[in-house]
């Protein structure tokens, strides 16, 4: 229990913006000479700040909040205002709890933060933007394993100044609250995918106010990373989402993998259970639930398959949010064929490994099988042939390249394919080898390189939770301004690196400190991540 605790409080920090609240920005909110500015939305007038570093309008409700009899029900547009709303604090996190079920397995036990009530957003502008400005619009879902975070732990104020785009960052629905599926629910609009709703909600938001911002609801660019990543590929192949958005970025999360959707029959199953564990059984179960205390529901075990195995969260696919299981989508033509710059971090599993690093028992070969047949299951023989923990430094530097290998690279490069077909798709592979990484440096071997969400301080220029630009040298200064500018020039219409380097088939341009401003591929990428098992295990049942 020690550990597990340990390993909570640190993926509090890492993940689940306790106190670390950059988007805030202090420093354009308590900046010298500070100034009000009041901006009218269909739902009421609101007042941010406007200072010489920017302009941040926080914590405005973009839903109803979500509780008591609107728990499990699609986002309904929030009680309109007429006096001023103050725009200036961050709204609350969505609810969750930090039981590391994700990593360390088993749910509950954790602490819980946040509220129920959440949906809300943040608008950044750059400074002087002013209304009908017609700026490009970024719009941030941030990442967690569909479990954790907060748009608050992200301060895109320096990528809207030197880009001179209208940033947008999202709360949504997390774990339960937002994915889940009972029988009793059978028909309700956003059934398993409530969560993808506040997104699409956030996205129409965007499209009838954000002019009022200085942004132009007709060039909008939806971005995030891990989950945030998958919510924008989830959004491409939802079609009441369409229209919504004109370009996706992608950053370590294709939506393709058996794991990223769930069947209606197997989350209701799950939802049926979980129900029962909580006391709620019979005709009135959902009544029941909805009347239950909501850090109860986010504490209890999910009692089925998501997108980081047994007893997780993901969307329920076959219903009306996702008609169809994305990689089939993708696979149909069945999507939005937007451009779409998608990439991964060379060194995925790292961060995962780290964290699972916390529990002795993954430092034996017998115990990483385990891991690999619990994550994979049908699956797991051939990727514990493909690889053995005899031909890497450890068993845990076998579980971070299956992670790598077969949750981040392979995946992207199969939507790269799948999605090259009918839009264009830039591929990128962010390669460095010595990132900041702020977590403890704890007794095992292997360095972090780049880690699943490395790329996060390059992208934002400014701290998060596990990295600080302040630390970075000369090289990756520089390659941090030039991801800002070649996603700020996606964000524009433009190509974020010369055609060329999309025109060959499979290639992956290299983001890295020693090859800035070229277009470098990163080389051999899939024989070095071993795509070719991963592809020959596509239609292999895990589950």
């Amino acid at each position: 229990m020690r550990l597990r605790r340990l390993a909570a409080a640190l993926l509090a920090a890492a993940l689940g913006g306790c106190d670390l609240e950059p988007g805030r920005v202090d420093d354009i909110v308590h900046a010298d000479g500070v100034e009000p500015r009041r901006v009218e939305t269909a739902a009421g007038p609101v007042v941010g700040a406007a200072a010489a570093g920017g302009q941040a309008f926080l914590g405005i409700p973009y839903a109803a909040p979500p509780v008591g009899p609107l728990r499990w029900r699609a986002p309904q547009p929030p009680a309109p205002w007429t006096e001023p709303r103050d725009a200036t604090r961050l709204g609350p996190s969505c609810l969750q709890n930090l039981a590391l079920s994700a990593q360390l397995g088993g749910a509950g036990g954790g602490p819980t933060l946040g509220q129920e009530d959440c949906l809300t957003l943040n608008v950044y502008a750059p400074p002087g933007a002013a209304p009908d400005a017609r700026k490009p619009v970024m719009v941030w879902i941030h990442g967690g394993a569909l479990v954790l975070g907060t748009s608050g732990q992200y301060d895109p104020s320096a990528l809207a100044r030197r880009e001179g785009v209208v940033v947008v960052t999202v709360n949504y629905r997390l774990g339960a609250l937002g994915f889940f599926a009972h029988p009793s629910l059978r028909g309700e609009p956003g059934e398993g995918a409530f969560a993808l709703l506040d997104q699409r909600a956030a996205l129409a938001w965007v499209k009838r106010d954000i002019a009022g911002f200085g942004g132009d609801p007709r060039s909008v660019t939806v971005f995030g990373q891990s989950a945030g990543a998958w919510s924008a590929c989830y959004q491409m192949a939802s079609p009441g989402s369409a229209g919504l958005f004109q370009r996706a970025i992608l950053q370590s999360g294709a939506c393709v993998t058996p794991e990223t959707s769930v069947a209606p029959e197997v989350a209701e199953a799950g939802g049926f259970r979980m129900a029962g564990e909580l006391g709620c059984a019979g005709p009135d179960a959902l009544a029941c639930l909805r009347a239950l205390p909501a850090a109860d529901v986010v504490e209890a075990a999910p009692e089925r398959p998501g997108v980081t195995g047994p007893n997780s969260w993901a969307p329920v696919a076959g219903l009306d949010v996702l008609p169809l299981a994305p990689r089939a989508a993708f696979a149909s033509g069945r999507f939005a064929p937007v451009p779409v710059i998608d990439g991964t971090n060379r060194d995925e599993g790292r961060l995962f490994s780290y964290l699972r690093g916390l529990r002795a028992d993954l430092l034996t070969e017998a115990s990483y099988g385990a891991e690999i047949r619990r994550l994979f299951g049908a699956r797991a023989p051939a990727i514990l042939a493909a690889y053995p923990a005899s031909r890497f430094d450890s068993p845990r530097a076998a579980y971070a390249a299956v992670l790598t290998d077969g949750f981040f690279a392979c995946p992207a490069l199969d939507l790269d394919r799948l999605v090259g077909a009918r839009a264009p798709v830039y591929a990128y592979e962010f390669d460095d080898p010595d990132p900041p990484f702020a977590l403890p440096r704890l007794p095992f071997s292997g360095g972090a390189g780049s880690y699943h969400t490395a790329e996060i301080a390059y992208v934002f220029d400014r701290p998060w939770a596990l990295a600080d630009p302040a630390r970075f040298d000369d090289a990756q200064a520089r390659l941090s301004a030039e991801i800002q500018d070649r996603w700020g020039a996606f964000a524009r219409g433009e190509a974020p690196w010369h055609p060329a380097a999309s025109d060959a088939a499979g290639a992956v341009v290299a983001l890295s400190p020693g090859v800035p401003g070229t277009d470098a591929f990163a080389p051999n990428f899939a024989a070095r991540h071993r795509c070719g098992v991963w592809s020959s295990l596509r239609s292999v049942d895990p589950r």
